[in-house]
């Protein structure tokens, strides 16, 4: 959402975030007005477990049917919308952008009578989540006495297409207002480079490894892929996260080099292949550059992402099941030798930068002030 923030901002307009209380420091420093809303997400999601107690038994591409209406409808939603009360009446927006997974910032927008518009972070998601989201919010909104706006502009509410159109559901076609949007990188680490030992860039190919944030932690994972590249004619770099240990994955292959963090802006333009988790940002930022990957789903979206970069043939997929060493080095190499998965990233690299930049979905956005609601 930063680009379009701060095409905002670039246009003379006030910008502000309302966000968990844990992440408002974080906003600020990257130079927008941010307000403590709603939970943060250790304490949502302890909240959420604590009402669904056989969440961990559910095989992890069946749990976003949960987590949607649960977690980000039934849990986060109320206190979010208590503080939206607060914040919207005091600050005065005339706009209300809310992302795909909040679904507070609509009905509050309805309350407060000014418009509102969803912001996708990738592939739109599918229909049932939208309808069980949208089911679980309906007696909130009766109770405030204001239209049930529901989720993935359902119910007229405009929805902002950051997918690329090639990559993007059928579905889309099925949303009333639909805004490209082109997705723009955000690196919110602008002082980080790449380390020392990278310049120059090594003669071999280079092969990317994240497994991102939230889903750094199964060591398990790293294994496989790291044994599956070991002795490959290539050189892998590996980031574990801020908060992971390069070290807990004992001794590593001699053509592998393992960090916390590295900007995915700074290391995907020289790779050649890009394995990863699959999320939203990662999957995006792929496309941005052109490099086919291999998406080894944990959690969340990404189960979802997967699917489609196999089905587009911008890369391959492993579920948790499939992986192993040798899946891992034989996804690998087909990425690097097959000139179809560059041809066919190509092609949605070209797609996404025909979509209209943040700078141009400003004056659009700016009628529906003039509108109104």
């Amino acid at each position: 959402m930063v680009p379009l923030a701060s095409a905002f901002g670039g246009s003379g307009h006030d910008v502000a975030f309302a966000t968990d209380p844990g992440f408002v420091r974080h906003v600020r420093g990257v130079g927008f007005e941010a307000f403590p809303a709603g939970l943060d997400m250790v304490e949502a999601r302890r909240q959420f477990l604590a009402a669904t107690p056989d969440f961990d038994s559910v095989v992890p591409w069946e749990r976003l049917r949960l987590m949607h209406p649960g977690l980000f409808a039934t849990v986060r939603v109320p206190p979010m919308l208590d503080d939206l009360g607060r914040i919207i009446p005091d600050w005065r927006p005339d706009l209300l952008i809310h992302d795909s997974a909040e679904m507070a910032g609509s009905i509050a927008a309805e309350v407060a009578g000014i418009p509102h518009v969803e912001h996708s972070f990738g592939v739109i998601r599918p229909v049932e989540l939208r309808r069980l989201s949208t089911a679980a919010l309906a007696p909130l909104a009766e109770r405030l006495g204001v239209p049930n706006p529901g989720v993935g502009g359902l119910n007229g509410e405009l929805y902002l297409d950051i997918c690329p159109p090639g990559l993007q559901l059928p579905e889309i076609a099925d949303v009333p207002r639909v805004q490209p949007l082109r997705p723009v990188g955000f690196d919110d680490a602008p002082d980080a480079a790449l380390p020392g030992w990278l310049s120059p860039l090594p003669a071999r190919p280079l092969v990317y490894v994240t497994m991102g944030t939230e889903f750094n932690k199964q060591p398990g994972v790293f294994h496989a892929i790291l044994d599956g590249l070991a002795g490959e004619p290539i050189e892998v770099v590996v980031t574990v996260g801020p908060s992971g240990d390069p070290d807990a994955l004992g001794p590593r292959p001699e053509n592998v080099r393992i960090e916390r963090f590295i900007p995915q802006s700074r290391i995907l333009p020289h790779s050649v292949a890009f394995v990863s988790h699959g999320g939203s940002g990662a999957t995006l930022g792929a496309v941005r550059t052109g490099v086919p990957m291999l998406a080894i789903p944990q959690g969340a979206d990404q189960f979802l992402n997967a699917e489609r970069v196999a089905e587009t043939g911008i890369g391959l997929r492993l579920l948790p099941s499939e992986v192993s060493a040798l899946a891992v080095r034989d996804a690998v190499r087909a990425l690097i030798d097959d000139r179809r998965f560059a041809d066919a990233v190509a092609l949605q690299r070209a797609s996404i930068e025909a979509m209209p930049r943040p700078e141009d979905v400003v004056p659009i956005l700016e009628g529906l002030v003039t509108a109104g609601p």
